[in-house]
Parts: C-alpha cells; sequence; structure tokens
C-alpha cells in the first residue's frame, strides 16, 4: 500500500497504466478518466471506492 497523497494520474503512474488501462479496469470510459485527470470532473461515491480499491489506497490518500 501507498502512503501519502496521491492524484489519480500519479496512482496510475505508480503501475505503470495508460489512461485507457485504467479506465477500463474501473469500467469506465477514456474520457471520463482523462477528465478525473484532468479535475474537469469528478468520480462518484461508487467510482471512489472502485478507485481506492483498484490502487489500493485510502480515501484521505488520494487528491481527487
Amino acid at each position: 500500500m501507498m502512503s501519502g497523497k496521491y492524484t489519480l494520474t500519479q496512482l496510475r503512474a505508480g503501475k505503470h497504466w495508460s489512461q485507457e488501462k485504467a479506465a477500463n479496469a474501473l469500467g469506465i470510459s477514456l474520457s471520463t478518466w482523462r477528465k478525473w485527470e484532468k479535475r474537469e470532473s469528478f468520480p462518484t461515491q461508487p467510482n471512489v471506492e472502485k478507485i481506492l480499491k483498484q490502487f489500493d489506497v485510502k480515501y484521505e490518500d488520494v487528491i481527487f
């Protein structure tokens, strides 16, 4: 498990994933993931939970 504050971009890069792979892992569209990384939109609660599980982080450690 990671510790500290991480952006979605940093979490994805830590797994050496493309944006497309991250989107597929969460079952969302590539454009949705890109908007989240750019902070143009934010994930819903169910998607936040998927992110936390997929990247093995706690809510307080992620900068949404």
